[in-house]
């Protein structure tokens, strides 16, 4: 065993994350369109500097602070969207994509309502060049910003362009450091699989054929791990 690997270097790491979770920080991937870590969803400066009037969350934080703290940051409730999930190899985000990607649709500034194409130039790329910046622009964040909140901006410009998820990937990437778990990226490729809607029905009873294997696997996976099948809400490493 590498006793450095075991020690120094796991606690640097460690202390990494930490710093990329309490620094407040966000980029702008297209135009109106920002990804983000938790810190900077709830600064009202920089919300304010990068015209952010709408937030996506995808943590496990609870709401009572979450919801006080975005109003307080000039973020209405109605222009919040929360989902509370885990980053793990059981959360299933498939669930909630529809309605996610609909609720950006909703809210989407002029910016983004009129992207038909990834954008060639590297004009928009850091809330420190405000010259690059819309007047309006929504926020996807979750704790780091490089798992869960890339994973729905990458779903949403598939579904938004139809271009391929390989090219949207490696577009985000150009843009900033993210890497989606195993679990999620398997999920976007049944995305892809499925034309963007993973029910056959408007009931949302019966999942097409790549997302209904998906969930025999997660179902499977759950059980060798002695879970109920409901989604764990802290962090854990699964």
């Amino acid at each position: 065993m590498d006793e450095s690997r075991t020690g120094k270097d796991i606690e640097n790491e460690r202390n990494k994350k930490w710093k990329m979770a309490f620094t407040a920080r966000m980029r702008q991937i297209v135009p109106g369109l920002f990804l983000g870590n938790i810190e900077a969803s709830h600064k009202r400066d920089i919300l304010q500097e990068n015209h952010i009037n709408a937030i996506v969350s995808l943590t496990n934080a609870r709401w009572v602070w979450w919801n006080s703290a975005t109003r307080e940051a000039g973020i209405p409730e109605h222009r919040h969207r929360w989902v509370q999930c885990a980053d793990s190899s059981t959360q299933d985000l498939l669930a909630y994509m529809s309605d996610i990607c609909d609720f950006i649709d909703q809210m989407v500034s002029p910016a983004l309502s009129s992207l038909s194409s990834l954008p060639v130039d590297h004009k928009y790329t850091t809330n420190d060049e405000p010259r690059g910046t819309p007047s309006e622009a929504i926020l996807i964040h979750c704790d780091l910003g490089i798992s869960r909140s890339p994973t729905i901006i990458i779903a949403y410009l598939m579904r938004k362009l139809r271009i391929q998820r390989v090219d949207i990937l490696n577009f985000v990437q150009s843009k900033q450091k993210v890497k989606p778990s195993p679990n999620l990226t398997r999920q976007l490729e049944v995305w892809e699989e499925t034309g963007y809607q993973v029910w056959e029905n408007e009931d949302r009873t019966i999942p097409k054929a790549p997302y209904k294997v998906f969930l025999e696997d997660r179902a499977a996976l759950l059980k060798k791990k002695g879970l109920t099948g409901n989604e764990p809400l802290a962090p854990q490493n699964l």
